[in-house]
Parts: C-alpha cells; structure tokens; sequence
C-alpha cells in the first residue's frame, strides 16, 4: 500500500518544474517505509512514490520499479491478491524475478500482456506504467473503485496523483477555476464522483478504467472491468448461499497474504462480523478487532460488536468517540479530505483507524456487503415492493382519481411524488432538499447535463431490483471506498475489502435478489447472514449505521465554527450564499425543528475544505 504520482509530457513539451519532493512529502502518511523520485533521463516522464511496507519488506520492493533494461517504469499503489498465480504464469513466458511481492508481478504483467493484464488482477490498485521507447503512459485504477487515482490534463502533459491536494500542488494547476459540474454534484451528493472533479480540467479516474496517452497527446481510455446493471441470475437458495460462503471464504484467505500481521474491524452488523469469523476460523489463531462507540443509542454499535467478540473468541479493542472529539479531530479530518468530502462517518472511520494503526499496518474491513446484497433494506424494499407502480404515467400517478382507479391507494404517495424509479433513487442520495440548496444559493449550478447515473425508469421487479444493486454500487459504494481510503491511509493503514473480491463479486452478480431480500421482513443479506449463522448464534437485524451525532455536534462543540465558516460570508468557492436562508435553516436545526445534519455537515465541511487547501 502507497501513494503515486507523476507527470508525463508531451514530446516537445518542457517538465512542469514541480517540487516532486513537496509534493511526494503530501503522501507520507500514506506510505512512512520509503521514498522514491524517478525521472526519465530526457525528463519526459517523471514518477514519485511513497511506501506502506507489507508485501517484501526488503529494499527490493523499492518504488518507483524498472525493468532490467529502463525501458518501463512503474508505480503501484495497493495489493494483487492473485499475483502467486500471474507469477507463475509469467515464469512460464520466461520472465525472472528479483523479488519476492506483487509490484513486479504487476511490472512484467504489463510488459508482457500491456493493458490486458488488468483484467488478470484480483486486488485493489492505482497505477501508472511508462514505455520511454513509445513515449506512453498508462493509469489504471482497480475494478471497484478501492484506491483512488487523479488526473489532471493539460495543453503541456498529464499530471496524476493519489491524492487531490498533490494536483493543487502541481504547478499545471494554475488558474483552473472551479469546475460548476462538479459543485453541483458536490453540494447536492456530499461528495464529487467520478470522473469528475473540483477544478475544470482534472478528474477522478472510474473504477475499472485506463487512459493511455501518447507523446502526441492522444488518449485512448478502456474498460478492465464493468458490473453488469443487469445480470442473469443463476444461484437461488441454499445453492445462492453455499455459493456465497466459499467465495467469501477464498477471499479472505487470500486477502489474509501479509509479511506483517493482520487484524479486521468489528461492527455490529453483518459483514465485519463475517470477515472476523472467517479469519479466525481460516488462521485458527486469535484475532484483533477495533470497534468505536459513539454513546449514542441511535448509531452505537459498540454493545452488538462486543457480543460478536465474545462468540467468535477475538480481542476486541474498543474506543468511544465524544464531542470534545469532534474539535480534536477536526483538522485531521480535513487534511485527510485534500477533496470536498461531506460524509461525516469519516470521524469514527478515522477514529478506529488511529485505534489500529497503533499495532497494525493491515486491516480487513466489511464494506461492500450492503451494495452487493441489497442491504441498504429501507430503500431496497420500499423501491422494489412498489416498482410495478411506475409503468403509468407520472401524470396519472400525481391525480387522486388516477390512482385509486390504478389500484395504488394511500401507498401510492411514492409514485405520486416522483417522476421515475430514478428519480426516487436520486433523492434519496441528495443531502439537502433541492429547494433549500436553491435558497441558500441563488444561482446553484443544475445537474451535470452528461450525468446519468441516476437516469432509470423501469418498473418491473427483477429489473428495479438488478439496477438498484448497481446503482448502489456505482453511487454510494464509491463513496463509502474514498472515506475508508482517505481515513485509513492518513494514519498509515492499509484497509483490504474481501467482500469486493473479484470472486466475490462475481457470485454476488449471479445469485437472485429473492435470496438476498426478504421485502416482507425488511431483511437484507441473507447469504451473508446464512454464512456468519455457520460462526456464531448472535446475530442483529436492524441496521444503524457507521456514524456519530452530528446533528448534536452541530447545536453544540461544532456550532460556533458553522456560523463563523457559513453565515459571515456570502459566498462559497464563488458561487452567492444567501446568509439569511441558511440561518432560517440552520436555526430550524438547533431548534430541533428537523434533523439537517445530513445536509449542513458537507456545508461545512465544503467551507473548511476551501480554507484549508483551495485557498
């Protein structure tokens, strides 16, 4: 695990003059083992690289890596869980080895197979190979999103990072003005998808994708990997979960591969509580587990975690978050966000991650469970149970008499409100209401208009269902990936995710949602549930949540810094804020009117953000 960077210039072009030695300084958290700079003797290229020692401990997994005769450069970011195997095969094709882990199993994968070696590999990885006879380089970013990667293109070259703040760093950056697309999303989904990014100009690279830019400033960019929006289901019932339980387990005793010991997080939901059970039953040796409590009934998992310890036989570590925490945390927390980010979960994930890397560099972690297994329950029943009230006509659906000749009654308010499938998925992501966002900012930019994420208007069962699990995955999961990676790495934690293993994946795509989710129970995950029944007899129902509460934050530790970063002001990044529409929100918050924390934290956060490293 590491942190990349670099630049590629096109041929006549000059180097950036960038100070890779500030800007691979950014990254040290992420990787405190090692350092390396290297450029290509004409300066066409350079790369930098910081490094979170697990695989090969010894100097020979140096980085940035080249081949025997400096024709190919590499940097690596992450874990190919299958490179014993890729290893194998490449001995084969007379390929020789100097050392022992996965970053040169990924350098010679790609001298020998270019691009079509990322298909090959079963992990998480960011990383970019330079051919200096052809003048190319390719990035590459794993196939769901684990590790992040940037990039920033301009009319001198390519700039790409593991980090945001690197690409504020990078003198190419000059000037860029904020990016409205991404603002919009921003200000609407709490964080920036892919590809965009804030500033016009740079980008996040989509799970599962390449670009390979040429010396003439050509691109070509491809897909290693896509989950299908809807798969042909072939695994039902006790078949589904047999199914399930041995992917799980093949993914976590591949993932278990370290030269440094391994501990996990411990929930008390479903998925970490599995991933525990498996490695203490594959190791047979005891385990670690790092749980955080809030105190707070409403999102305390601590009580549920501690009773899974007990059964599974683990150690359990566990810390309680407070609100004095809160202001402690604060400035941790933004540097860890070198981008707009406005999840607030992000603090007990940087808390437990602090509470790990006191003794570990390697965790394994739950996530990912919930989007392949339809565990996000309130919104999956609710949407699936009523799809078949979507094929009218969104008019007809909207008049009283239209509705009750349909058949849909006082349950009907769903269909009424909202014009597709879609468009219900859409809201339920957006964090403040669209007419709020608008009052607070006068000239709030719209919805990207090439953002299709949530354009769907199904409305039959299997369908709604396929593409929930999808959008799920491509909307919520990616978000859920960069709060881990950013809060892990700033406290040099390598987090592995067996429940996203290729594997894994691939079985999940093939079970029928009927075998995940009961819609008159309300129960989600029901292979997974099955597989941890095989471990222990303790198991919950309900879901809470990795969070804390903010709503009570905001009336009290974080209530001065909101009014001094929002409502002294009247603008955010540029765009006009109305100070009087979001006090009468904010007021509406503190009188416990509503609960607004969902919306005014990534407020906040975006005005933080913006102090600490935009300006």
């Amino acid at each position: 695990m590491c942190g990349i960077a670099g630049e590629m210039c096109w041929k006549g072009g000059k180097p950036s003059g960038a100070d890779w030695g500030r800007i691979a300084g950014l990254m040290e958290r992420r990787g405190p083992d090692d350092e390396g700079i290297w450029s290509s003797p004409e300066e066409a290229c350079t790369f930098a690289f910081r490094r979170l020692a697990i695989l090969d401990l010894s100097p020979s997994g140096h980085q940035p890596m080249l081949s025997e005769d400096g024709r190919y450069a590499l940097v690596f970011n992450g874990e190919i869980y299958n490179f014993r195997e890729l290893r194998s095969r490449l001995e084969a094709s007379q390929h020789t080895f100097r050392s022992s882990g996965d970053s040169e199993v990924v350098l010679r994968a790609l001298m020998e197979w270019g691009a079509d070696a990322l298909e090959r590999f079963n992990g998480m990885f960011a990383l970019a190979f330079h051919d200096r006879e052809e003048h190319r380089l390719l990035i590459a970013r794993d196939h769901a999103g684990i590790k992040p990667l940037y990039y920033l293109e301009t009319p001198e070259g390519v700039a790409f990072a593991s980090q945001y703040d690197q690409i504020l760093a990078h003198p190419w950056r000059n000037d860029l003005p904020v990016s409205p697309e991404a603002l919009a999303l921003y200000l609407r989904l709490a964080y920036v998808p892919a590809p965009y990014a804030i500033l016009q100009g740079s980008h996040m690279l989509e799970p599962g994708c390449w670009r390979e830019y040429r010396g003439d400033g050509s691109v070509r960019q491809g897909t290693h990997y896509r989950f299908p929006v809807h798969p042909s289901p072939s695994l039902r019932g006790e078949e589904a979960y047999e199914a399930v339980d041995a992917a799980v387990t093949a993914a976590v005793e591949r993932q278990l591969v370290s030269d440094v010991p391994v501990a996990a997080f411990l929930s008390g939901g479903i998925d970490s509580p599995l991933v525990t059970a498996k490695m203490r039953s594959i190791t047979g040796n005891p385990i670690e587990a790092f749980t955080i409590g809030t105190g707070d009934d409403a999102s305390d998992e601590s009580a549920d975690a501690a009773q899974y310890a007990r059964e599974l036989g683990v150690k359990q570590v566990i810390e309680h978050a407070s609100p004095e925490q809160a202001l402690e945390m604060l400035d941790d927390v933004m540097t860890a966000c070198s981008e707009p980010f406005g999840d607030y979960s992000i603090f007990p994930t940087m808390l437990v991650s602090r509470l790990a890397a006191r003794d570990y560099k390697v965790i394994l972690s739950g996530d990912g469970g919930d989007e392949l297994f339809w565990g996000y329950t309130k919104r999956a029943t609710q949407l699936i149970g009523e799809a078949p009230g979507f094929r009218f006509p969104h008019w007809l659906r909207t008049l009283h008499w239209g509705a009750k000749r349909l058949g849909l009654g006082n349950a009907s308010h769903v269909h009424k409100r909202y014009s597709s499938v879609g468009h219900w998925q859409r809201e339920k992501h957006t964090h403040l209401k669209e007419a709020s966002l608008q009052a607070i900012f006068p000239h709030l930019p719209v919805w990207p208009a090439d953002f299709s994420l949530f354009d769907y208007n199904g409305w039959q069962r299997d369908e709604v269902a396929g593409w929930l699990r999808w959008n799920e995955l491509q909307s919520h999961l990616p978000m859920v990936l960069l709060k881990v990676d950013r809060a892990s790495m700033f406290h040099s934690l390598e987090v592995r995710v067996p429940l996203l293993d290729r594997e894994v994946i691939s079985v999940a795509a093939r079970v029928d949602w009927r075998s995940c989710l009961d819609l008159e129970q309300g129960v989600g995950k029901i292979p997974l549930r099955r597989s941890l029944r095989r471990h222990t007899s303790y198991q919950t129902s309900g879901k809470r949540g990795f969070s804390v509460p903010m709503d009570q934050w905001l009336r009290g530790a974080l209530r001065p810094i909101f009014e001094e970063c929002l409502l002294e002001r009247n603008e955010l990044l540029g765009l006009e804020l109305d100070r009087s529409a979001l006090r009468r929100i904010f007021d509406s918050h503190l009188k416990g009117e509503r609960n607004l924390a969902w919306g005014l934290w990534p407020l906040l956060s975006l005005a933080l953000w913006e102090r600490r490293h935009f300006r």
